[in-house]
This record gives C-alpha cells, sequence and structure tokens, in this order.
C-alpha cells in the first residue's frame, strides 16, 4: 500500500472511531468544509450531520458501533474513490423490547487532497441487507415485525427502528442494485477524472 492509499485508509477508518467515541471535532475534521453526508437518516452538510449526531447520541435512544472493513482506493493526482464494507450495529429500546440491529453496507466517499491532507468531500452509504435480533427476549411478538413491508428490503429494520424512534428515512437513501447506485458510480468516475 503506497502513503496516499494509507492516509487515505486511515481516513476511512477514523471517521467510524471518532462517531462511535463522540469525538465530535476530529469527525468534523474528516471532512471538507463544503464536504456532504447522505445516510439513511441525514442528507446534507457534514457539519449538519454532526450536529444532528451529537443530538442522538445525547438522547441516549440507541447505541451505536460501526465496523468499517477494508477499503478498495482509486488514486487520481489529489482526488481519490474510495469503496467500503460497512457493519452498522444498533441496541435500541423498542415498545416490544430491546433489540439489536444489523445493517449492511457500504460508503462510497470522494476524497481531495488539499495543503497535504485527503479529506471526506462526498460519503454516500449504499444499503445491501439487515436484520433484528431481540436482545432480553427469546423471541419477538408478531407486532414488531407489522409494517415492515414499507420499507426497502435492503434496511426494513433500520429503516423501522428510525421511524419507531421519530426519525425519517432520507429520500435520497441508495440501495444497493439501483439505478441511484449507477449514477453514483458513473458521477464518481467522471468526478475521479476531473470531469
Amino acid at each position: 500500500m503506497n502513503d496516499a492509499s494509507a492516509e487515505i485508509a486511515d481516513l476511512v477508518n477514523n471517521w467510524a472511531f471518532y462517531r462511535d467515541q463522540e469525538a465530535w471535532s476530529e469527525l468534523g475534521a474528516t471532512f471538507h468544509d463544503e464536504g456532504t453526508i447522505s445516510l439513511s437518516w441525514f442528507d446534507g452538510p457534514h457539519k449538519g450531520f454532526v450536529a444532528a449526531s451529537q443530538n442522538l447520541a445525547k438522547s441516549n435512544r440507541a447505541l451505536l458501533k460501526h465496523y468499517i472493513g477494508v477499503p478498495r482506493i482509486r488514486i487520481d493526482g489529489d482526488r481519490a474513490l474510495s469503496e467500503v464494507n460497512i457493519t452498522i450495529m444498533v441496541r435500541a429500546k423498542t415498545p416490544f423490547g430491546e433489540v439489536d440491529t444489523t445493517s449492511y453496507a457500504r460508503f462510497i466517499d470522494r476524497i481531495e487532497k488539499r495543503d497535504g491532507v485527503w479529506r471526506i468531500l462526498k460519503r454516500t452509504a449504499v444499503y445491501e441487507k439487515d436484520r433484528t435480533d431481540p436482545v432480553d427476549r427469546p423471541a419477538l411478538p408478531e407486532a414488531f415485525f407489522e409494517g415492515l413491508d414499507r420499507y426497502p428490503a435492503e434496511l426494513r429494520f433500520l429503516a423501522s427502528s428510525l421511524d419507531k424512534g421519530g426519525v425519517e428515512l432520507s429520500k435520497t437513501t441508495v440501495l444497493d442494485k439501483s439505478p441511484q447506485l449507477a449514477t453514483l458510480h458513473m458521477e464518481g468516475d467522471a468526478w475521479l477524472a476531473g470531469n
């Protein structure tokens, strides 16, 4: 791995560490000033995401953990595209008991080097599948599963958990094998090439 790839891999990994450890200023510093992020529950400037994440952490409604895999990185000069597998693990209280929701997804990042430092310019999450498991009970009642078909299969448990917690699913959420993912890849390739 060359120096640039190692620096970018650290950046991608550190984002998750800072988010999960509630190191808000360090999390903000992983982005360029105009950096944006698009997730299941947020789409907009990274500063708004950091503020919203702080509010969620203060609410103590859920415990959150991100696992980041080894990123695939393509570099062209001072631009890079990174794609990495992620696992989002959420423990939350519901009216039916405490549950663990696990969402499998990828982050696709546009990253730029400015003034000698690599930072994220745009991060987009792509959702693949998810599941929910009871924490304290051997089985969840049928009522827990009612209405799940309203949500996309790739993140139905995560979307349901967000909805039950009062957080609306973003209309820009990208799903695996969707036209939006194909567009995201095409736009990323063009951006990397400077077009």
